[in-house]
């Protein structure tokens, strides 16, 4: 979990999973670190420290340009993340992250939610009260939640409507 910190205040950032690499701006000189991150589950990490990565890139201009790429993909990501923020409703924000989790190719229609609701509700830019009346807003279109972290989506396609999501 990437958690950022700004006048005292903590948000989840994102969720990273197994792979995933952060704090690569450390490769930069004049990187500022406002971010921290904690596991949720049990984690193995490596770092390399900002120099020694420096000097691996130069040498290896294909590792680069595959981190270069990397670094784009998580940016725009967070741009995204973003724009979803600033013009989407809780409603449409929670939806879009359950289509995200979603067999849609399977046709599941109950997921288990990856991680704690409270996790899920900051990474989303709500407080869990929020979260809690959001699942209940989303009922009238057939998401309803379940014991065991579970939520059943009667309808893939009206929950994709409703945020105006396209499998396409």
């Amino acid at each position: 979990m990437l958690n950022s910190t700004c006048g005292g205040k903590k948000s989840t950032i994102d969720v990273l999973g197994p792979g995933s690499a952060f704090g690569e701006e450390s490769v930069t000189k004049s990187a500022l670190n406002n971010f921290t991150c904690i596991a949720l589950d049990e984690v193995e990490t490596r770092v390399i420290p900002g120099d020694v990565l420096r000097r691996i890139l130069l040498e290896d201009p294909v590792l680069l340009f595959r981190m270069m790429g990397s670094i784009s993909l998580n940016m725009h990501s967070l741009m995204t993340q973003i724009a979803d923020l600033k013009m989407r409703s809780t409603a449409e924000r929670l939806s879009m992250f359950l289509l995200g989790l979603s067999g849609k190719d399977t046709g599941d229609d109950i997921i288990r939610l990856p991680y704690d609701k409270r996790v899920i509700a900051d990474k989303l830019g709500m407080s869990p009260e929020t979260l809690s009346r959001t699942f209940a807003k989303l009922k009238k279109i057939g998401v309803k939640t379940q014991p065991g972290n579970k939520v059943m989506i009667s309808d893939i396609e009206t929950l994709a409507d409703y945020c105006g999501y396209s499998f396409v």
